[in-house]
């Protein structure tokens, strides 16, 4: 009756013969979707039998039938997630009408880190989260970026040697990556969907949404947590581990899973490299700025109306206005060279290449601020770091050792922006600047 409904004893004098309304629309499934809609119907074969015969009577048809009545149906979808009761379904010959009349459509995983962002802080909920004397419990700015990558690695198929993972990563949210491009992305997407094991196609495999939810869990209740009160990042990585151990049967699938992990580690570190500079600087869009800053001195250098003081005049497409920027060729020869460009042929190639991403992306979107650019932001970072403080090392030895009054200054002023401007709090904070300052996860 929930599925076909009834008819309405209050409708029928009011409305015309044929009218899907005529019947309860509050009980009857298909007769909401009769005349247009879509029919999505979970775990459809887990059902008794007689229920399976309505659902192969729409599928025969095309229609939906109702004493009397005939509607077209839009669409409906059969969905399953549990093989082996799909399996027993298929191998009852009785039922291999509705399997031969069905698009079977196996359903990947999400790939694409950005929108798994979206999906992870779905799964992070809105809720304040507590530990578990019910105080409240601060969330990492970068747990959901650091959990998110982890769990997309995994998905990701071995291209043969086509692209590393971040490569295949990044092209797949529609970021740059280095000389690859999306064709490549393309070829090895099909090269994996021809393969007749459904398992090795194209996102079928790695960690699940189910798998998401058991991570934050886990990272939640742990004592580090509860007892620092915030679900710092990089403790994720223990729980990602455990549900690889826990819940991946397959021994090559847990080797690669790890090996993933400890990518996604490197790519977390880089993530809070440019969080540090940035309280370093003061600024929570230091790295931004100095990136763009770099791009628009490649653009500047060769511009006809570049004076002898090199400064050069040029409109920011972000706002509209005016800026003007003073070429400094001594920068961008060491941004070059971080990058591994040491002659002129590789950095004018180089250059070239930025200035098409600039004429292709900016104009589609004004904010593109070449950020997804891994390598770039490295390399800016590093020599913005060197040129203020000497170098890496030397503000992770400043951070690290606080003996004197100097280095407590600046420890307190970094604390104080990550506080202030960045979304941390002083556990995370304090932890991240820690895990900063050790050899760990260097890529």
């Amino acid at each position: 009756m929930d599925l076909l409904g009834e008819e309405s004893l209050q409708h029928l004098l009011l409305l015309k013969l044929g009218d899907p309304n005529k019947f309860d629309l509050n009980r009857g499934a298909l007769a909401r979707v009769a005349g247009s809609g879509i029919h999505f119907s979970d775990e459809l074969f887990r059902n008794k039998t007689d229920l399976v015969q309505i659902y192969l009577q729409v599928i025969q048809n095309r229609n939906i039938e109702l004493d009397g009545f005939i509607w077209p149906i839009d669409t409906l979808i059969i969905a399953t997630s549990n093989n082996d009761v799909y399996n027993r379904f298929v191998n009852e010959r009785s039922e291999a009408p509705i399997k031969d009349r069905c698009r079977i459509c196996y359903v990947s995983h999400n790939t694409d880190y950005k929108l798994q962002q979206e999906l992870t802080s779905y799964s992070i909920g809105s809720f304040a989260r507590t530990t578990i004397t019910g105080e409240l419990m601060h969330e990492d700015p970068n747990l959901n970026y650091a959990v998110s990558v982890g769990v997309v690695l995994t998905r990701l198929i071995d291209s043969g040697g086509k692209l590393t993972p971040v490569d295949a990563m990044k092209l797949e949210a529609g970021e740059i990556a280095g000389e690859k491009g999306v064709k490549t992305l393309v070829e090895v997407k099909e090269t994996a969907n021809a393969n007749p094991d459904v398992t090795k196609r194209w996102g079928q495999k790695g960690l699940g949404h189910r798998d998401l939810g058991r991570i934050l869990q886990i990272h939640a209740a742990t004592p580090e947590s509860n007892e620092g009160k915030c679900m710092f990042a990089k403790d994720v990585f223990k729980a990602m581990e455990r549900i690889i151990l826990d819940y991946v049967p397959e021994a090559t699938d847990r080797d690669k899973f790890m090996k993933d992990l400890k990518i996604a580690r490197a790519l977390y570190r880089e993530q809070i490299k440019t969080s540090l500079y940035n309280a370093y600087r003061n600024d929570k869009d230091a790295v931004r700025k100095d990136v763009m800053d770099y791009i628009n001195m490649i653009i500047g250098v060769d511009a006809d109306n570049l004076g002898d003081d090199k400064l050069w005049t040029y409109k920011n497409p972000q706002n509209g206005e005016v800026k003007s920027i003073k070429i400094d060729e001594k920068y961008i020869d060491s941004v070059e060279k971080r990058l591994g460009h040491h002659n002129k042929e590789h950095k004018e190639s180089f250059r070239n290449s930025m200035k098409k991403i600039y004429t292709q992306r900016v104009p589609l979107n004004p904010n593109y601020d070449f950020m997804d650019n891994q390598k770039l932001v490295k390399a800016v970072t590093d020599v913005r770091l060197e040129s203020d403080v000497g170098a890496t090392g030397s503000l992770i030895g400043a951070l690290a050792n606080k003996t004197n009054d100097e280095n407590m200054k600046l420890h307190s002023r970094v604390v104080g922006t990550m506080n202030d401007k960045l979304g941390y709090c002083t556990s995370c904070a304090v932890q991240t600047i820690g895990y900063f300052c050790e050899k760990d996860d260097e890529s």
